[in-house]
């Protein structure tokens, strides 16, 4: 068995760990009870995806300019999708989304300021 041989089984294994966590994560989006258990699934599990996918890639297809493109396409995924998924979850608690009855411990409402007009 040659490198050449490996790396390109190496690569399909972090393309199909890739594709697997993606697949959960979109069974999270109808399992999950609420959004913020959604937006925290779906952040995590569609970052790690996407990275393994493009890493998977790289193994199978290496190169210097991949190499470069690849770091930063898996930095790029990993913030964005952090950054993302916080900002949904912000956004439906600043808009009294109920979190599930199994949550019981809510610190940021302590934190809140309650705004006047209405809103």
């Amino acid at each position: 068995m040659e490198l050449t041989d490996l790396a390109d089984i190496v690569g399909l294994v972090f393309i199909f760990l890739g594709i697997a966590t993606i697949i959960i994560s979109a069974i999270g989006l109808f399992k999950l009870p609420d959004l913020y258990l959604r937006a925290s699934a779906v952040g995590t599990s569609a970052g790690l995806g996407v990275a393994s996918i493009v890493l998977g890639a790289l193994l199978m297809d290496f190169s210097g300019t991949n190499l470069i493109k690849a770091i930063i396409a898996i930095i790029a995924q990993l913030l964005t999708s952090a950054v993302g998924s916080m900002a949904i979850a912000r956004a439906g608690y600043l808009n009294n989304a109920l979190p599930a009855p199994i949550t019981h411990i809510d610190e940021l409402r302590l934190t809140r300021r309650e705004t006047s007009g209405g809103r």
